[in-house]
């Protein structure tokens, strides 16, 4: 860096983390295919009031991205009021099952296609996220004017993209995957040039094959101070990049760890994750420390789950229980603390995107 270089100016020493990005993991958790976990009324209640819904909690178990399908065959003891025992059965296996957070969506199958079928989906399951069909117009038209929020599956093929992009203009659901996911069936053995094209502009994030969809999350830099204060502040700034297809629909938040030794400090973040969509993903933050010995910690990052799952970044980096390690951060005794209020004098990176100065050739 010659004279004139941000470095030179810095009010802080800052230390600039830059991991190398990985190939993109299309078996990442919450990536790739969905797994239909499918079965028909006849099968779970074949009697009528005698459920056999041991079988659905066996098969959440081993999917993979699961997706419950409840496939409206009828047992042989319906002779009447179709509808209603048919939604009656739906409320006796969402009661059941609702809240197995490894379900991934419930597609709104029925057999009249009426409203106390789509009320019992609407009821039952409460906590998961239901799927309809992008070409089924009353029944969106249904949920929204009941404000509940769905997904989408799209049936979708080399023959009938164009009418999949209609539908999605005509009904106004461009911004539906920005608060739920977007599911696409590929009708042909293989995923089509144009098929895949419209994939990516409807953000879709799961599908029957495995064509690379999906969140795809990576910690861009990383800039902290070289030195801070125990029980002081420490300036944290991220920029992180979801070069995916769609944004991930799971909460989840940041956490850092400072580890010396044996001991180690787990500190939350505030970060607005709920928020975050694709591109690029920053949050700034100054957290206070607890008393902490003086010496040299390890600073590390994670993205964990409320059930402590964690995101798996694609980054070069040595990862232990889903903290990265990002660099060193020195620890000393001080009677202040200088960086409580840095940022509302000082800029230390200049202008968004984040990216140091070039040196002029």
């Amino acid at each position: 860096m010659g004279k004139y270089s941000l470095e030179n100016y810095e009010k802080y020493k800052a230390i600039k983390v830059r991991p190398h990005p990985l190939p993109r993991n299309e078996n990442n958790s919450g990536n790739g295919q969905i797994q239909y976990v499918s079965f028909s009324w006849r099968d779970l209640e074949p009697t009528r009031g005698e459920y056999r819904l041991e079988k659905v909690k066996e098969a959440l178990n081993t999917a993979i991205n699961p997706i419950l399908v409840l496939n409206p065959d009828l047992p042989l003891w319906v002779t009447g009021y179709v509808s209603d025992c048919f939604a009656a059965f739906i409320r006796k296996v969402g009661s059941y099952i609702d809240s197995d957070s490894r379900l991934v969506g419930v597609v709104i199958s029925t057999l009249a296609d009426g409203k106390e079928e789509w009320n019992a989906y609407m009821d039952t399951f409460d906590s998961r996220t239901l799927l309809a069909d992008l070409h089924n117009d009353r029944l969106i038209h249904y949920l929204r004017e009941h404000g509940r929020g769905f997904g989408l599956l799209v049936m979708g093929s080399e023959v009938n993209w164009i009418a999949c992009c209609e539908a999605f203009a005509k009904q106004k659901l461009q911004h539906v995957w920005k608060s739920y996911p977007v599911v696409l069936h590929v009708t042909d053995n293989v995923c089509g040039p144009n098929i895949r094209r419209e994939a990516y502009r409807w953000h879709v994030s799961l599908s029957n094959l495995n064509i690379g969809l999906g969140y795809d999350l990576a910690l861009r830099r990383l800039t902290y101070p070289e030195t801070v204060s125990s029980h002081g502040s420490l300036p944290l700034r991220f920029w992180f990049v979801n070069t995916g297809s769609s944004r991930i629909y799971r909460e989840f938040d940041l956490w850092i760890k400072l580890e010396q030794g044996d001991v180690s400090y787990e500190l939350p973040m505030h970060a607005a994750t709920q928020s975050w969509l694709t591109g690029d993903l920053v949050h700034n933050e100054i957290i206070q420390l607890p008393n902490m010995e003086p010496g040299n910690y390890t600073l590390s990052l994670a993205l964990f789950y409320k059930d402590r799952s964690y995101i798996h970044l694609n980054i070069q980096s040595n990862e232990k229980d889903g903290y990265y390690k990002a660099g060193i951060v020195k620890i000393e005794i001080t009677n202040e603390d200088p960086l409580l209020n840095i940022w509302d004098r000082y800029y230390p990176e200049g202008y968004y995107p984040l990216e140091d100065p070039k040196v002029p050739e």
